[in-house]
């Protein structure tokens, strides 16, 4: 059965912390075997949540050998050369950016840093769907209007406690 969208009074209803205990549970439930740190934090005019993937069963992130040469070529005279790309990939931590997860996958497209393998972009993107159930953006860049239910941030790992990728293809 589906599950039927909550209102934005409904959004606006829960605490964040409510809403980070909801996601947590639901991580939980939808991904045996992973394991998630889901963080609510208040702020003055504001909250956020960020949720990591701290282990993965699946390989989430692009081994240096898988990744074109176009895309080499395209990042590296950006602004990073192929070895720094290549550090990038073997980095237990990454902040990624979520609107990049919404999109649509593509192979060539790094998100925030680093290349993510089709599983582990397939992975992330339900994460984001689920913290989006929660969430309402009624925000207007055109008049520098922000506003949202919650902040949100999506990571690999944490500053101090390293990502662990997984080496299976079973999601």
């Amino acid at each position: 059965m589906e599950q039927r969208a909550l209102t934005k009074s409904e959004k606006i209803s829960l605490t964040t912390t409510e809403i980070a205990k909801r996601v947590r549970q639901q991580l939980k439930e939808e991904f045996p075997g992973y394991k998630f740190s889901v963080v609510s934090e208040y702020y003055s005019m504001g909250s956020s949540i960020t949720v990591a993937l701290m282990k993965s069963k699946i390989k989430v992130i692009k081994d240096f050998e898988d990744i074109s040469e176009a895309a080499i070529h395209d990042y590296g005279n950006r602004q990073y050369g192929k070895e720094a790309l290549m550090e990038r990939q073997k980095s237990t931590h990454h902040q990624l950016n979520a609107y990049s997860i919404r999109e649509a996958y593509d192979t060539d497209h790094w998100c925030n840093g680093v290349f993510l393998t089709r599983l582990g972009f397939d992975l992330l993107k339900r994460v984001v769907e689920i913290v989006d159930y929660y969430n309402f953006n009624d925000s207007d860049s055109q008049t520098d209007y922000y506003s949202v239910n919650f902040s949100f941030s999506i990571n690999l790992g944490k500053w101090n406690k390293p990502f662990i990728d997984g080496g299976g293809t079973d999601a």
